[in-house]
């Protein structure tokens, strides 16, 4: 077994275990029976890191601390094209994949932790090869906030986007399709593991993004309030995908930041 970045430890033991388990109908060997399945529209709670308990290092996607919080799982599809090169990119026969997902605070900081099935670590970009990738767009204004990128200028989204090559988080703002806005404040920080299975061919990328509660700067996301519209996106480099081109969710899921 192959294991990007750092040592196993018990969390990545776990993982493997399930790399190697029986698959669903869709040939995603990730189905757990005991993560929840939510749809577009559902509700989930926030969880509380209690103070006084801290990560090993400030987003450890292998930290034991995750297999103490619930887990979620939605499935993201093809994202809608945009453009008329993205539609001629599109893959008919593509039917997406499943997102497992974590959502915690402490009094200061917010976490999301995002792992999903890829058998191919990509980690370059050249002429005819893509980096993997992912993504959480948080609604700066309630539901009715379109999950494709916002609504124009005036019910944008705040986009944590992490991309594959150089490990790193970047603080994105949008108003809609094709004004993607890299912000001048860039609070939001992450790191990453890839884990595969050399017997099984099976491989998983596990991604940690998180930033301080309080933050400056115009369309960053805010944490004080009761009700957060989160939606995700993937990038599958194996695949072809970059830009427009890639997989997302059908639209938001509701983050209860009151949930105790």
């Amino acid at each position: 077994m192959n294991v990007q970045r750092t040592a196993l430890g018990a969390a990545a033991c776990s993982i493997l275990s399930m790399l190697a388990g029986p698959a669903s109908a869709d040939g995603d060997s990730l189905v757990e029976a005991n993560v929840k399945e939510l749809m577009a529209g559902d509700e989930v709670a926030v969880s509380r890191i209690p103070d006084g308990i801290y990560l090993r290092s400030v987003n450890d996607p292998d930290d034991v601390i995750w297999e103490r919080l619930p887990e979620y799982r939605t499935h993201v599809a093809p994202a809608p094209p945009v453009h008329e090169s993205v539609a001629l990119r599109l893959n008919d026969e593509d039917e997406g994949r499943d997102v497992y997902f974590t959502l915690a605070r402490t009094s200061d900081r917010f976490y999301v932790r995002l792992r999903w099935r890829d058998d191919t670590a990509d980690m370059a970009t050249t002429h005819d090869r893509f980096r993997d990738g992912a993504a959480v767009q948080f609604a700066i204004g309630d539901e009715a906030t379109s999950a494709i990128m916002g609504t124009g200028p005036e019910e944008p989204v705040n986009i944590w986007y992490w991309r594959s090559d150089a490990n790193e988080i970047e603080n994105l703002a949008a108003g809609g399709p094709g004004s993607t806005t890299r912000l001048d404040e860039q609070p939001v920080s992450g790191d990453s593991l890839y884990w595969s299975d050399e017997e099984s061919s099976l491989g998983q990328w596990v991604v940690v993004m998180s930033r301080p509660i309080d933050a400056n700067g115009q369309h960053q996301i805010s944490f004080d309030r009761d009700k957060l519209p989160i939606a995700f996106a993937l990038w599958q480099g194996s695949d072809g995908q970059r830009d427009g081109l890639k997989s997302v969710s059908e639209d938001w899921i509701i983050a209860d930041l009151g949930a105790e």
